[in-house]
């Protein structure tokens, strides 16, 4: 089983920053998980959500600020919102890396940057969106993309997806489990591994709840990296 911490290790690391990064590849995962939007002036960065009010005192909207004005927001433990860029440089790329779209538009800058610094092997890029899924295919019919389940609807959609782009990956949230019970989620992670997908389940903050569905599963998406890695 594979352990991605989810935008980094934010119980330790403000989320989402090159400290968050580290400290969770420091901590034992084997791969880290961030989220990319565009800039006003074409950066593509990472963030979350999309204005900064949540991880700051400062409300900027991502898409209508310039990376210059995101870049002085103080997200804690002297960190800042860095550029996708950054991150690569400062990750060894034996690490897997899964970058989710959020923002349709930074899917073209987002593929740039990685063919440019040669991650390609080492990506999985991931949305909630058929559309950023649909243009990265097209850009990159190498790709490794996974789709992030965020309805019962999704859930049964992910199949029709996998026929027409060839999923990498379908992406379950854990909260399935609790939705539809142990039985049909199991059967549900079943399906996907007949399809020759990966099952990759987030987010998973508690060891215990997989228990009975760990053959099944892949990849774990946590923001808790130290519950999965410590022996």
């Amino acid at each position: 089983m594979i352990i991605i911490g989810h935008r980094g290790y934010p119980l330790k690391y403000p989320e989402n920053t090159v400290a968050s990064f580290l400290g969770a590849l420091l901590y034992g995962a084997d791969g880290i998980e961030l989220d990319v939007w565009l800039s006003a002036d074409g950066q593509v960065v990472v963030i979350h959500d999309p204005d900064t009010q949540r991880v700051s005192n400062v409300k900027l909207i991502v898409k209508e600020s310039s990376y210059n004005e995101l870049a002085k927001i103080d997200l804690g433990m002297g960190q800042h919102i860095p550029l996708l860029r950054d991150v690569l440089k400062a990750i060894p790329r034996r690490y897997i890396v899964a970058i989710e779209i959020k923002d349709v538009d930074a899917v073209e800058e987002t593929i740039k940057i990685v063919n440019e610094m040669n991650w390609q092997d080492n990506i999985v890029y991931v949305s909630f969106f058929e559309k950023a899924l649909e243009k990265i295919r097209e850009l990159d019919p190498n790709a490794k993309i996974g789709y992030n389940i965020g309805s019962l609807e999704a859930a049964m959609n992910a199949f029709k997806l996998h026929e027409k782009l060839k999923l990498y990956s379908i992406n379950p949230p854990i909260q399935g489990l609790q939705l539809i019970g142990f039985e049909k989620f199991r059967e549900y992670l079943v399906n996907v591994k007949n399809v020759g997908a990966k099952t990759v389940l987030w987010t998973v903050d508690d060891p215990s709840l997989l228990k009975g569905l760990e053959e099944l599963i892949d990849v774990v998406i946590t923001n808790n990296v130290e519950a999965f890695t410590k022996k």
